[in-house]
């Protein structure tokens, strides 16, 4: 997959992710500079895609969150704190 599909596609998870988010419903504390890295419900690439991009940002020893899209659209996102 491309970086540009990549972050097209990761850009479409975080609006949502962040929809989610700005309702304040069991969000866990988070570093100011936390990097999130979204994960998809139905796109297995693109979930490949992003545990390398995990696995880089974890090297450079970044705060990072693991953040998995519901399985309904009214359900919660689950987000796990990787290294803080």
């Amino acid at each position: 997959m491309s970086n540009k599909v990549q972050t097209s596609k990761n850009i479409l998870l975080t609006h949502k992710l962040i929809d989610f988010l700005v309702r304040g419903k069991n969000i866990p504390d988070l570093p100011e500079d936390v990097s999130f890295v979204p994960f998809s419900q139905k796109d297995l690439k693109l979930n490949k895609a992003n545990e390398e991009l995990l696995y880089m940002l974890k090297q450079e020893e970044k705060p990072v969150a693991i953040d998995e899209e519901p399985k309904k659209a009214t359900g919660s996102w689950t987000i796990t704190p990787v290294n803080f």
